[in-house]
């Protein structure tokens, strides 16, 4: 049985719902007003974690900036170290030639009283053992720097840390350069931030 309409007698029709009928339940205000501004919340709060947490893209993109930079800084530190040790090793060779480095060892070791041939046999045995692991060092720089590998940058490190303990050791002979020991100091340094840089750099690349 649905509603009954009645007209009143000043002419206006009222409807009437018999006993028993209950018409469709109105749905609460509050509770829909609340529930949409829930849903918006989350949305924006969505919304908001998505725009503050940065995109694996501009984190590669940092990444590859930073060690292109410091590749290049790496760079010329090793072309200003390689000229350094070129006139360090002709000015090496000019003094044995004229006798001033075998005379002044020959000074430090005055108690010994070394023979001088033999003391210049020593110092180009030095020079020898300076060229090879300058040819060998600088080997390992190219190759690191061309392969970009952690492991060849490691290996660059390592070779560092024989040459500085071996210019070090060149102070007993009085050829103890300090230019170039913090040359090689600072070199050191490099290959480990790039070591550290090209890991993160292709764990960044497999992510």
């Amino acid at each position: 049985q649905g509603p009954i309409f009645v007209q009143n007698p000043d002419g206006t029709i009222t409807e009437g719902v018999p006993a028993g009928l209950a018409g469709p339940p109105k749905p609460h205000r509050g509770r829909a007003l609340g529930l949409g501004l829930g849903a918006a919340g989350d949305a924006d709060s969505s919304s908001s974690r998505a725009a503050s947490e940065p995109p694996a893209v501009s984190l590669q993109e940092e990444v590859d900036y930073m060690y292109t930079c410091h590749e290049r800084i790496m760079l010329l530190l090793l072309l200003a170290q390689l000229s350094f040790e070129a006139l360090y090793v002709l000015e090496y060779v000019l003094r044995i030639k004229d006798g001033t480095s075998a005379v002044e060892l020959t000074a430090m070791y005055a108690r010994l009283n070394p023979h001088p041939t033999l003391v210049t046999t020593i110092l180009w045995g030095i020079l020898t053992l300076e060229v090879v692991y300058g040819a060998v060092y600088y080997a390992l720089a190219g190759q690191a720097l061309w392969t970009k590998r952690s492991s060849s940058f490691k290996a660059l490190a390592n070779a560092g840390v024989v040459g500085i303990v071996g210019l070090a050791l060149l102070a007993y002979v009085d050829k103890f350069n300090l230019i170039i020991f913090f040359a090689h100091l600072l070199s050191y340094l490099y290959a480990r931030l790039h070591e550290d840089a090209a890991a993160l750099r292709t764990g960044s690349c497999r992510g």
